[in-house]
């Protein structure tokens, strides 16, 4: 099994040019955000300790709700400023697809109870890459879908195989995409009109997905139409390091 980086373009700009900059202000105006109701909620919780009294479920879950977007926007901010000097690593490893979408699903598990439909494979299927980073890109995908669609409607997993690529899709029953957007959606920075009005973010998750696949000789994309929900899909080679 190799364990070299992945060929990462030269380094470009960081530190004090405009796009860092930028990056550094979204981010750090979300993390306020997050962090004037999490101090609200835990001196609530603080208090009732004080008076002898158990923190409320519904406070520690949105607690532990608002860390995990913390830890989520800082992620993010980390990798766009690797990005942009040209040190975002990517280790190569074979790594078994249906590892890689058991893995994905057992993290997206933790988080949401959603039903999952999957439609996997019987015969192992290798590629060669960094586990963790390609995850992260399926997590991601699972997570929009559980934002942007009806709790009710089940979100699915699909593998297929052509060729020399595999094409990993998650489909949602969400409102779907309009074309105009599906064009920018994984453009860094962008977000609907529609997700932007439902949840907070910066527009960063799908643009580091974007990399990611690129960095592995792969590709993400989208197809929706409105009203119909979105499939969105990781393709990548076939084949062991």
């Amino acid at each position: 099994m190799a364990n070299d980086d992945l060929k990462t373009p030269p380094a470009g700009g960081a530190g004090d040019d405009p796009a860092t900059q930028e990056t550094l202000g979204m981010v750090a105006h979300e993390i306020k955000n997050l962090l004037g109701p999490l101090a609200m909620t835990l001196q609530l919780c603080e208090r009732r300790a004080q008076q002898g009294e158990p923190a409320g479920k519904d406070d520690l879950a949105f607690a532990r709700a608002q860390v995990r977007r913390l830890s989520a926007l800082v992620n993010d901010l980390l990798d766009v400023t690797r990005i942009d000097a040209g040190g975002f690593p990517v280790r190569v490893g074979t790594v078994d697809l249906g590892a890689l979408v058991a893995g994905a699903l057992e993290a997206f598990r933790r988080v949401h109870a959603r039903r999952v439909v999957t439609d996997l494979p019987t015969e192992p299927l290798a590629i060669s890459g960094d586990a963790e980073r390609l995850g992260s890109v399926l997590v991601n995908f699972l997570d929009n879908a559980a934002k942007y669609s009806p709790e009710a409607a089940p979100i699915e997993v699909r593998v297929s195989r052509a060729g020399g690529r595999v094409r990993v899709a998650v489909v949602d029953g969400g409102a779907g995409i309009s074309p105009a957007d599906q064009a920018q959606l994984f453009q860094r920075y962008f977000r609907t009109a529609a997700a932007a009005e439902k949840t907070r973010g910066v527009g960063l998750g799908l643009y580091i997905s974007r990399v990611i696949a690129e960095r592995h000789g792969g590709s993400v994309g989208v197809a929706s139409t409105p009203g119909r929900g979105s499939t969105f899909w990781l393709e990548l080679p076939l084949g062991q390091s």
